[in-house]
């Protein structure tokens, strides 16, 4: 299969048909539901659970592709020119990795919003035909393993840090324990175990980072860590994005 070529006829499709989006989400899930009715009324709570499974594809596929799409409406047209330029931009394998890796964690993601993120990157890339480097790698990552309560933790605590100030005063670390600490009269409002698990996550794919600890300071313990430039970045992707119903 030529990825490259199907990428392309999918985007001139979504431009094309994007009145019809939701018709033509339905009939690209409608197989596994005319499987299922020939199955008979013996499994009828099977449907019921695939069912639900449909709809969860259909809220993430629609994420995506309409959030994909709107980043190409303004005078874009998929032209002989610019066939051959995306054609030309695909034939470096890694970037068909790129964009084939971002629609799948996007369809697999754990948050509607995390997908329609993906699905603006993914159209942003499509756009402007730009290699990725290792931020934006970073971002996809971190979007990849995000659930709604990550997401919400991590605004929170993104908007809670200038008041409270880093930990040391010769490294920019944050520790949980001062966020929560008796003698701290601006409390973060949030369950420390649940921001302290977003945390944790989000070190893992460079959402966050750490130093590498020393005197006075934390490193990699549970509940201290640092912002990058990634961190910035995921920020403001989640305040622009919004999920289109």
């Amino acid at each position: 299969m030529d990825t490259g070529k199907e990428i392309i006829e999918f985007t001139k499709q979504v431009l094309g048909n994007v009145a019809r989006i939701d018709d033509i989400i339905d009939k690209a899930i409608e197989p596994i539901k005319d499987y299922t009715d020939t199955i008979g009324d013996l499994i009828t709570p099977i449907k019921s659970l695939i069912a639900i499974s449909n709809l969860k594809k259909r809220m993430t596929l629609k994420a995506f592709v309409v959030n994909y799409a709107k980043q190409l409406f303004d005078n874009y047209e998929i032209d002989e020119k610019e066939t051959l330029k995306l054609q030309n931009y695909f034939k470096d394998k890694k970037n068909i990795n790129y964009i084939s890796d971002i629609i799948d964690n996007a369809i697999n993601s754990k948050s509607l919003k995390a997908t329609a993120i993906l699905g603006v990157i993914a159209g942003q890339l499509i756009r402007e035909k730009r290699e990725l480097n290792y931020d934006d790698l970073s971002v996809i990552d971190t979007l990849r393993i995000m659930t709604d309560f990550d997401i919400e933790n991590f605004i929170v605590l993104y908007e809670y840090l200038p008041s409270i100030g880093t930990s040391h005063d010769q490294t920019n670390e944050y520790r949980t324990r001062d966020f929560y600490d008796e003698e701290n009269l601006n409390k973060i409002q949030l369950d420390r175990n649940s921001l302290e698990l977003t945390i944790e996550k989000m070190k893992r794919t460079n959402g966050l980072t750490y130093n590498e600890g020393g005197i006075g300071q934390s490193g990699n313990s549970k509940g201290s860590f640092e912002i990058n430039d990634t961190t910035k970045e995921l920020y403001r992707l989640f305040k622009a994005t919004q999920i289109v119903e």
